[in-house]
C-alpha cells in the first residue's frame, strides 16, 4: 500500500514517515568508494541474493526486493550502477568516480509490527545516494579560511622534509613569476600546480591536494576560477596584482563551488559512511598516515552530528548514525583483520569520542566490499601458514603470498625506518551469478545503517 504524490511533496511525506533515507559515502580518493557503492546496491537489488546473515530483514524473510528508481532532480547524472557491476564481473575495478552523480533505491519489505501487519501489505523505504570525487570532498576544510591563510597553511605542508624536493620545481617557477598576473600567467603556475597535486596524490599525501577540482574539474574544467595556486608567504606581502586575482578566484571557488556543494549534498545527510584505506597509507610511509588521519579528522568537522527527530528530518536533518570503514580488508588475512579495525578506531579515537558526546551512534567494521582474494595455506617448517591468492593489479598474474602484519595502533616513523609494508593490489576476482561479487561484512554495514528504518 502506498501513497503518491508529486516529486518534493513525496519526498517530504516519506520524510516525515521515516520512510526517506539520505546516505553519504564519504572517503578521500583511493578509499574504495565506487566499489563499496556498487556493492551495496548490488546486495539490496539483487532478487537472487545469495546469504547476508547479518541483515535482520533478510533473515527474517521480510525482504521483498529493492530497485532503482529515476532521481527526483532529474538534472543530476546518475551512477553507473549497472556498468560498474559489468567491470567487476570481467575482473577489473570500476572507474574512478570523476563527477557528481546520485541514484535512488526503493526498498520494499514485509512489517514487522503485528499491526502495521494487519494494516499493511508491505512498507517502502526511498533510499537516495550520492558519488562524488574524493578529491572534492578535501575542500571543505577552505570553507573558513581567507586565501592568505590557506596560502600558509599549504606552504607550511609543501616545505616539510618528505613533500619539499616534490614542491622545488613549482616553488621556484613561483619566484620566478611577473607579479604583474594576467591569464597566461596564471595558467602556467595553475598547469605547475597541478601537476603537484597530481605527484602528491600517488604519494597519499591526502590532506594538501587543495583545490580538489584541479585533480577532477568535471564541468569547472577550462573556468577561470579555478587558476587558483597558494602563492609564496614573501609574496603575499607585495599586495600585486596577481595575488588581488588569486584572492579573487579563492573566494569566488569557496563561495560558488564549495558551500553549494557542501550545502545541497552533505548538509542534509541522514546517515554517514566514512571509509579509510589504512592499507594503502600503510604502504607509503608515516607521513601519508598522518595525512589520512589529518583529513578525516578535518572533514568530519563540517558534518552536524546528533539525534533525529520528526521536524529535524523535515528542516533541519542531522546524521544519527556514522559507519566507519576500514576497506579492502580482503588484501589481509583473517587474523589480522582485528588488527586493521584497531588501528582504525585508535586512529579516528577523538572524533569517535566527540560523536558518541553528541549521541550519534557509530559503528567501526573492517570490510571488503568485493572480495579480490582467495584464501589459503602454506607449509611452513613452523607449521602451516595462512595466505591469499590473487591476480596482480599491476600486471594480471595469480600471485601466492602473506601481506604481513598490520600494527594495533598509529605506527612511529621510526617503524617505518626498519619495515617496508607492501600490501598487495589485486583484481577483483572474476565471476557471475547471485554469489557475485564476494562481499565480507557488508550485511553488517547494511545492518547498522538500513536495519531500524526496515521494521
Amino acid at each position: 500500500m502506498e501513497f503518491h504524490l508529486p516529486g518534493r511533496a513525496r519526498e517530504l511525506g516519506q520524510r516525515l514517515a521515516n520512510q526517506h533515507l539520505r546516505l553519504g559515502i564519504t572517503g578521500v580518493s583511493g578509499a574504495g568508494k565506487t566499489a563499496f557503492l556498487t556493492s551495496f546496491i548490488h546486495q539490496l537489488t539483487n532478487t537472487q541474493q545469495s546469504p547476508l546473515p547479518f541483515f535482520q530483514v533478510m533473515q527474517q524473510q521480510r525482504y521483498l526486493g529493492g530497485q532503482c528508481v529515476p532521481n527526483l532532480m532529474t538534472q543530476r547524472a546518475r551512477f553507473p550502477f549497472e556498468s560498474n557491476l559489468q567491470q567487476l564481473q570481467l575482473g577489473q575495478w570500476p572507474s574512478s568516480t570523476t563527477a557528481l552523480s546520485q541514484i535512488t533505491l526503493q526498498l520494499r519489505y514485509k512489517p514487522q509490527s503485528p499491526l502495521k501487519q494487519k494494516l499493511l501489505d508491505w512498507q517502502t523505504l526511498t533510499l537516495e545516494i550520492t558519488d562524488y570525487p574524493g578529491e572534492w570532498l578535501l575542500d571543505l576544510p577552505m570553507l573558513s579560511l581567507d586565501y592568505a591563510t590557506w596560502c600558509d597553511n599549504v606552504w607550511s605542508m609543501l616545505d616539510t622534509e618528505i613533500v619539499s624536493a616534490l614542491a622545488e620545481s613549482f616553488r621556484r617557477q613561483l619566484q620566478l613569476a611577473d607579479t604583474a598576473g594576467g591569464p597566461l600567467v596564471l595558467q602556467q603556475l595553475t598547469d605547475l600546480y597541478q601537476q603537484l597535486l597530481q605527484t602528491l596524490k600517488q604519494q597519499q599525501l591526502s590532506l594538501i591536494l587543495q583545490p580538489g577540482r584541479l585533480l577532477r574539474p568535471a564541468e569547472l574544467a577550462g573556468a577561470p576560477l579555478l587558476q587558483l595556486f597558494p602563492l609564496l608567504p614573501t609574496q603575499l606581502k607585495q599586495g600585486s596584482i596577481l595575488a588581488r586575482q588569486l584572492q579573487q578566484n579563492f573566494d569566488d571557488y569557496k563561495h560558488k563551488v564549495v558551500a553549494p556543494f557542501y550545502r545541497d549534498y552533505f548538509a542534509g545527510l541522514d546517515r554517514q559512511v566514512i571509509m579509510a584505506d589504512c592499507l594503502g597509507a600503510l604502504n607509503r610511509g608515516h607521513h601519508a598516515m598522518q595525512q589520512l588521519q589529518q583529513a578525516l579528522m578535518l572533514i568530519m568537522q563540517h558534518f552536524s552530528y546528533g539525534p533525529d527527530s520528526w521536524w529535524r528530518r523535515i528542516w533541519q536533518p542531522r546524521i544519527d548514525k556514522v559507519l566507519f570503514v576500514a576497506s579492502k580488508a580482503d588484501l589481509l588475512t583473517p587474523d589480522q583483520h582485528r588488527n586493521l579495525l584497531l588501528l582504525l578506531q585508535q586512529m579516528l579515537q577523538q572524533p569517535l569520542y566527540q560523536q558518541r558526546y553528541q549521541r550519534c551512534e557509530t559503528e567501526a567494521l573492517a570490510v571488503a566490499a568485493v572480495v579480490s582474494s582467495e584464501l589459503g595455506q602454506v607449509k611452513t617448517p613452523a607449521g602451516n601458514k595462512p595466505c591469499l591468492r590473487g591476480r596482480m593489479a599491476t600486471t594480471g598474474e595469480l600471485q601466492l603470498l602473506y601481506p604481513g602484519e598490520v600494527p594495533l595502533s598509529m605506527p612511529s616513523p621510526q617503524l617505518f625506518q626498519h619495515h617496508q609494508f607492501a600490501f598487495p593490489e589485486f583484481l577483483p576476482l572474476v565471476g557471475s551469478g547471485s554469489s557475485f561479487p564476494e562481499q565480507l561484512r557488508m550485511d553488517q554495514a547494511l545492518q547498522f545503517l538500513l536495519g531500524d528504518h526496515l521494521q
